[in-house]
């Protein structure tokens, strides 16, 4: 749906609450945002920014989707720009350089206003994924942020004595903004099969807990917001989270024989630094191209990896401290391996179907295989799927489009064929990967 060409334009503004049954505007309702109507063009509704618009006399920050998209391909950011490109991930005395600039990367003009408009970053822009405001676990109105796993007692460190919630909000670089448009062009039926990264496509999360201070004393000085994550009425004061993680990705031809990306994690140490700069206490616990079932199935650390051994805090990696994974994720998972489970049905009952967690301790060999082997970058599992090249936030946002009826996927997507050779009905409902306690 193309806006070119409008010479007027009405704005027809959709209900306050984006959440399934109030979509009585038809599709721009149903986009939660705004309807453009422009003489002698298609209409386009715009993605809604949250679950919630901000209450009447809120004056904090409010977050808004950065999805003004490019439409053509941008060109590769100068040699300069991104020194990682000059560092090899997979040399131990190289991968922490790598993996800092990287977060550098992510970090440089964000900060000084916190993250709240990336669109106008003046060192480069950054956009959104569309569509992850629909539930109850979607995106809340001050800066985005959706629910994530929550944490165990324990697992962030000895101290934590009860069970807490994460929420987090993501980015893409240019390049990856591209793709998620194309993906994303006719917001009635998002096409899974345009989504492939183009080379040096960046995205990185950050990553924060309701935990209280008592029970994780190593973020104290962390970077703090206030999340509308009660979906609280008026202005009063919102639940306070900290930053405790970062995770970044990178598209780098050099992983193309294990998944295309690397991948890698940040926790946030007070000792690290005295710097009063949140951002100089970000730790490496380290990156990854591979999860390496062959070592996992013999219970050994991988070799597509690199861990920073050196971090204070030892909070949890992943399958038996083998592999990599953040504090916040699934300690019996991986960075990768979920993330290649990034897929989109084209036909109702797929086969295989996507894991819904991690195998147990105790799982069998083929249950490794099945969840750990890699899957290479836009690689589809089977013909029942097409691949959103690792991006989970691509495939979730399609599965809440479907789900609340404001789109279906492409007549055309279906290519499998029953046994008598007759076409399968196109999926209407899709599966989305989640790491246990997700929505």
């Amino acid at each position: 749906m193309d806006l070119e060409g409008i010479a007027r334009a009405q704005w027809v503004r959709a209900p306050r609450r984006h959440v399934k049954g109030q979509f009585g505007l038809g599709i721009a309702a149903a986009m939660g945002g705004v309807l453009c109507l422009g003489i002698g063009t298609t209409a386009r509704a715009e993605f809604p920014n949250a679950h919630d618009d901000p209450p009447p006399g809120w004056s904090g920050p409010v977050f808004k989707l950065s999805q003004a998209y490019p439409p053509a391909k941008p060109a590769l950011e100068p040699t300069a720009k991104r020194p990682w490109v000059k560092l090899d991930f997979k040399n131990p005395s190289q991968a922490r350089s790598y993996l800092q600039a990287v977060l550098d990367y992510c970090l440089a003009g964000n900060t000084p206003d916190g993250f709240v408009n990336v669109a106008v970053n003046p060192t480069r822009k950054w956009y959104h994924a569309p569509w992850l405001h629909s539930t109850p676990s979607g995106r809340e109105f001050i800066h985005g942020l959706t629910k994530e796993r929550p944490s165990r007692v324990g697992e962030l460190g000895p101290a934590q004595t009860g069970q807490h919630d994460n929420w987090a909000v993501g980015f893409y670089n240019a390049r990856g903004g591209f793709t998620i448009g194309r993906v994303w062009k006719d917001p009635a039926h998002p096409d899974p099969r345009a989504a492939v990264f183009p080379s040096q496509t960046v995205t990185f999360k950050l990553l924060f807990t309701t935990a209280p201070l008592a029970e994780v004393p190593f973020l104290d000085g962390s970077l703090e917001w206030e999340g509308d994550i009660n979906r609280q009425t008026g202005t009063g004061v919102r639940p306070k989270l900290r930053l405790l993680q970062i995770d970044v990705a990178v598209k780098d031809p050099r992983a193309a024989s294990t998944t295309g990306w690397v991948f890698g994690t940040f926790q946030y140490e007070k000792s690290a630094s005295p710097s009063l700069n949140w951002w100089e206490h970000m730790v490496p616990v380290g990156l990854m191209w591979g999860s390496d079932v062959a070592h996992l199935e013999a219970d050994q650390p991988t070799q597509q990896e690199w861990i920073n051994d050196s971090r204070a805090e030892k909070l949890h990696l992943g399958r038996k401290d083998l592999v990599l994974n953040g504090p916040i994720d699934n300690p019996l998972g991986s960075c990768v391996s979920c993330h290649g489970f990034a897929q989109v049905a084209r036909v109702d009952g797929p086969t295989p179907g996507l894991p819904q967690a991690p195998p147990a301790l105790g799982a069998l060999p083929a249950a490794l295989e099945k969840y750990f082997t890699n899957v290479k970058a836009a690689t589809p599992l089977s013909a029942d799927y097409v691949s959103v090249d690792y991006s989970l936030q691509l495939q979730l946002g399609i599965k809440r489009a479907l789900d609340a009826g404001a789109a279906t996927l492409p007549p055309d997507l279906n290519a499998t064929k029953n046994r008598r050779g007759a076409p399968r009905p196109l999926a209407t409902k899709i599966q989305a990967v989640t790491r246990d306690g997700e929505d």
